[in-house]
């Protein structure tokens, strides 16, 4: 199994253990996405992103500017796989969204305005300080 869907496989079990019913994984495209109803009756979507060690990985595509939106219902989960237990990091999709954004811009300054290697890169890498903040923050999901 893959470490994406081992990730998977560990929110929905978390969601479940929380109290979260009608938990569904459901693709979208090339992206799988877990959909479920919280005990407060709304309907969340996230996107799990797994680990095992070093960064999270993902693409500066996902990155725009954006305010954070305290209603979102759309959500990101990091999942580090390689502590036990495993450890959850919950952001608002407006919240990553914009800090990939911001992260991404300071990195181009830094480089006088380029990738440093290869500019038609979309490789973008999250460390666990930039969303420490997060950790187990479940309850902006309604738990």
């Amino acid at each position: 199994m893959t470490t994406a869907i081992l990730g998977q496989l560990a929110v929905a079990q978390k969601l479940k253990s929380l109290g979260a019913c009608n938990i569904v994984a459901q693709k979208e495209g090339n992206k799988t996405f877990v959909t479920f109803i919280a005990p407060n009756g709304k309907t969340y979507k996230v996107a799990t992103r797994a680990k095992t060690s070093g960064t999270w990985q993902t693409t500066t595509d996902y990155g725009a500017p954006c305010a954070l939106d305290k209603n979102d219902n759309e959500f990101w989960v990091f999942i580090d796989l390689g502590r036990e237990p495993n450890t959850f990091y919950i952001t608002p999709l407006s919240w990553i969204r914009n800090d990939i954004y911001e992260a991404h811009q300071v990195y181009l300054e830094k480089h006088g305005g380029h990738r440093a290697q290869n500019d038609e890169s979309t490789h973008h890498a999250i460390s666990v300080k930039r969303i420490a903040g997060w950790e187990d923050n479940w309850e902006q999901m309604g738990f």
